[in-house]
């Protein structure tokens, strides 16, 4: 027959069992990705699957000032009870029980942890209650530090934020190491009454602030020097100024590393800005055009680091299909690949730079392709014929090469192209095939690191590949040298060395320049996402 005895020994056996049961603490608790620049700056605070703004900090690198005031306002026996405080408890419960008095739960922050952690429900006697034991629990599992750094990390400041780390970053742009004592002891008091105590309501949380500096002057008399500050009108900043700097290349590398807490990429953002306000500024100037849309990827030569990328003028404008990232969109790249086939054909010693080439009406079977201008530039040399874009010279070239040819010279590079070259026939170096501006890109970097061709950087935890080699310095460098005697725009100012070419697609949807100066490769595409046509969309 089951007694009192029975069950008071089940009930025995189901705590031992579950006291020897190792609890999660932050196990499990997804936290937001913090994208960086080159210099550390925050580029973007990502949203966790459950849309908040949750960023894991370490104890050690939170500041002993935010610590000690979190103990102080939640606190104050933490380093002493076995989780739970019962005095607390038993004036809780009379305060909200028997004398009606304003509510009041009597948590420690052990059983702080254990609601937030557990999903428990503390409003009533028996939740009360499960939440102790859960305390208890955890106390027997895990240190104080590793209890309290739960519960910095997992409190509610206001909103979609939860833990200081985001808090601070949010509110303040600092990192929790480095809060100063108004903005620790603002941040303390939000947990309390998050929904009251946000920034927004300036008043009540600085009233709250300031009850709790009365206390934290009284354990800190030097601290007093601090009151003329608490006067101070509360400086902040909303959720909505997070910064979200190269949105595109950020959230592709969201996309292609979920769960990583700290991603650090490549973007410099002096050039970043830089690449932004000059694309901006170009686009004002073409509106009147029809011209609304850009791309620009400008990489490090030297480690192939993506330091600035735009791709869109605007990511909110739904108008160009703003968040379609055109720097990874498939276009024709008209002329901008005609360069490859000179460097190809220079490699193979059909010509050298002074070689003179035909530029006269031509028939490729039955086709009779034109230049872009109409017209024909009769004898020419190869210089003249590249940087003035010829196409009947740079077709005849093309057949002229060695198999597997430019079809096959574009795969080793890693064009996804139709295996079978008769798709393109001889009009591959005019653009039949589509590719991105990485690619395009990626292809003029190899002939600025002497014809060696090395995968781009996005993250400063990408390997340095040593690349794989498609053409000789020689060619490379013969190539480039011809395409630094490109004619500059009129209204162009700089007289920096530029090696560059432009591109224009077939009916006039796309405009790569695509170029080569100092340490950096630049592309620039302009056009429209959809492929409309535009006749003031031309390379130059």
């Amino acid at each position: 027959m089951f007694s009192r005895r029975h069950a008071a020994l089940l009930g025995t056996a189901a705590l031992l069992i579950l006291a020897s049961i190792r609890p999660p603490l932050l196990d499990g608790v997804e936290f937001s990705t913090e994208v960086r620049a080159q210099d550390g700056t925050l580029m973007r605070l990502a949203l966790t699957p459950d849309d908040k703004y949750r960023q894991f900090v370490p104890l050690s690198a939170i500041s002993r000032t935010l610590q000690d005031a979190t103990l102080l306002q939640e606190d104050q026996h933490f380093r002493l009870h076995p989780g739970v405080n019962p005095v607390a408890l038993i004036n809780g419960g009379i305060q909200t029980y028997l004398t009606g008095g304003r509510r009041r739960g009597g948590s420690t922050i052990t059983m702080q942890v254990a609601r937030m952690r557990y999903g428990i429900q503390s409003r009533h006697v028996l939740g009360k209650l499960w939440q102790a034991v859960r305390a208890v629990h955890l106390e027997l599992h895990y240190s104080k530090n590793d209890i309290l750094e739960a519960y910095l990390n997992l409190a509610s400041y206001g909103g979609n934020l939860e833990g200081v780390g985001a808090a601070s970053r949010v509110y303040f742009n600092q990192k929790p190491e480095h809060l100063t004592l108004p903005q620790a002891l603002a941040l303390t008091v939000i947990p309390q009454h998050p929904a009251r105590r946000r920034p927004e309501d300036t008043q009540n949380l600085q009233d709250a602030r300031t009850r709790l500096f009365v206390r934290w002057a009284e354990r800190h008399p030097a601290d007093q020097a601090y009151a003329a500050l608490m006067q101070l009108p509360f400086e902040w900043r909303p959720v909505s100024q997070l910064p979200f700097a190269a949105p595109h290349e950020t959230e592709m590398l969201l996309r292609a590393h979920p769960g990583e807490r700290v991603l650090e990429s490549t973007i410099v953002p002096r050039l970043q800005n830089l690449v932004e306000r000059q694309t901006s500024q170009h686009l004002e100037r073409f509106r009147e055009m029809g011209i609304t849309n850009a791309a620009v990827l400008l990489v490090d030569l030297q480690q192939m680091e993506v330091v600035a990328t735009l791709g869109s003028a605007d990511f909110y404008d739904d108008a160009i299909d703003g968040q379609v990232n055109a720097t990874r969109a498939r276009r024709s790249p008209g002329s901008a690949l005609k360069p490859l086939v000179y460097a190809l054909a220079m490699q193979e010693g059909v010509i050298h730079p002074r070689s003179l080439l035909k530029d006269s009406p031509t028939r490729f079977g039955a086709w009779n392709p034109e230049n872009f201008d109409g017209s024909f530039a009769g004898p020419i040399s190869a210089h003249d014929a590249l940087i003035r874009s010829r196409n009947i010279p740079v077709i005849a070239l093309g057949a002229q090469l060695q198999q597997p040819g430019f079809h096959g010279f574009l795969q080793r590079a890693g064009i996804p192209l139709n295996p079978d070259p008769r798709v393109y026939g001889l009009s591959l170096p005019l653009g039949t095939a589509e590719v991105t501006l990485e690619e395009v890109v990626t292809l003029y970097a190899m002939l600025g690191n002497g014809g060696v061709l090395r995968p781009l950087r996005h993250l400063r935890t990408d390997p340095v590949a040593t690349g794989t080699r498609l053409l000789t310095a020689d060619a490379a460098w013969l190539t480039l040298d011809i395409l630094k005697d490109a004619p500059r725009p009129l209204d162009a100012q700089d007289s920096t060395d530029v090696a560059w070419k432009t591109g224009t697609s077939f009916a006039s949807k796309d405009a790569w320049t695509v170029g080569v100066v100092g340490k950096y490769a630049l592309g620039v595409w302009l056009g429209n996402c959809d492929g409309k046509e535009n006749p003031a969309l031309v390379g130059i």
